[in-house]
């Protein structure tokens, strides 16, 4: 047996045309079950690799796409990227992943080095408001972009809906007996903290509940969301339900409140947002939402091919629910 199995080597020991082998592999001609079947037996048996390389001289592209993250270490961005490696798999196109890291954190520098190795698409996944960066300039655009996790103007975006996410938060709090809500929030300059904040501002006022003026804006983190429940409580002790913007101000929440004596959920209930992976075993296991970063990633690979194939320009806005995840914090 040769070296390099060949579609040649794979259509003998299948009893069949080259032909026949090209059309079970790509699928754009009908071929039989049995003989389908007899040519993916060979392919196994050979250890055959489908080589793109002709196809795509053939059409004059690189088969490339390309994918950047502003940081790589981000649990978003592994989770998104994993969902576009399986809405890859079996493909055409192999994907060529760049990190703003690497670039000294020139978002635009790595945009460009994508560029310049002939990408037929870019996936951005990031969760930073990078127009405000630099310019893509994606009106004059060559190549199709798609921003995953971020509303981006003028590009075609895959998100998920932090609105709702905060409506439901205000809705599970409410029927878990809050009646004095309040909200710690993320940084201010942040869409997701926005329409989080906006969600869970609605629903309050539809249920015609008071909510304390202070939305506590700060960082992502433990300790601002301990000094901001230390703050609250001093502020409005009759709260009974809070919602962190994420699950590290939720865990500074609930330390912060059992220091100062309250019962968590008893007395004050609390939810949180991204289920990061403590928040399941916090000593008190935190009520949060389960993002689609997954179903973003294949979504986006899936939008993206769409648009290379059919040259679709259409600036669109795809909107993907997140799974609220009752534990502990929240429900008793």
């Amino acid at each position: 047996m040769p070296e390099t199995v060949t579609i040649l080597d794979v259509a003998q020991a299948a009893g069949v045309s080259p032909a026949t082998v090209t059309h079970t592999l790509n699928g754009k001609r009908p071929v039989g079950e049995a003989t389908r079947r007899k040519v993916l037996e060979a392919i196994e048996q050979l250890g055959y690799v489908p080589s793109w390389n002709a196809s795509r001289m053939k059409r004059g592209s690189s088969g490339i796409i390309g994918c950047l993250a502003a940081d790589i270490t981000e649990t978003f961005v592994n989770q998104i990227v994993r969902g576009i490696e399986h809405g890859l798999a079996g493909g055409q196109y192999s994907l060529f992943f760049v990190s703003g890291i690497e670039f000294g954190n020139d978002l635009k520098k790595a945009y460009q080095f994508l560029k310049s190795h002939k990408v037929e698409g870019i996936l951005f996944c990031h969760h930073l408001p990078i127009w405000k960066e630099f310019n893509l300039d994606t009106q004059n655009s060559d190549i199709p972009i798609v921003s995953v996790n971020m509303d981006t103007p003028d590009m075609i975006s895959v998100i998920p809906d932090n609105q709702t996410g905060g409506y439901q938060a205000a809705e599970h709090l409410f029927g878990c007996g809050m009646r004095h809500p309040a909200m710690i929030c993320g940084p201010e300059d942040r869409l997701s903290v926005q329409d989080r904040l906006k969600g869970f501002s609605e629903r309050v006022q539809e249920l015609n509940l008071p909510m304390p003026k202070d939305s506590y804006f700060g960082n992502y983190d433990f300790d601002h969301g301990f000094a901001s429940a230390m703050q609250l409580m001093a502020a409005s002790p009759d709260t009974d339900g809070i919602f962190c913007a994420n699950d590290y101000i939720a865990a500074g929440a609930i330390s912060a409140l059992q220091k100062l004596g309250f019962l968590v959920p008893q007395q004050v209930r609390v939810v949180g947002f991204d289920n990061r992976d403590f928040s399941s075993f916090w000593n008190v296991p935190i009520t949060t939402f389960e993002l689609p970063l997954q179903e973003m990633g294949m979504l986006g690979v899936s939008i993206l091919n769409q648009v290379i194939t059919t040259g679709s320009s259409a600036k669109t806005k795809h909107v993907l629910q997140s799974k609220l995840i009752p534990r502990q914090s929240s429900k008793g």
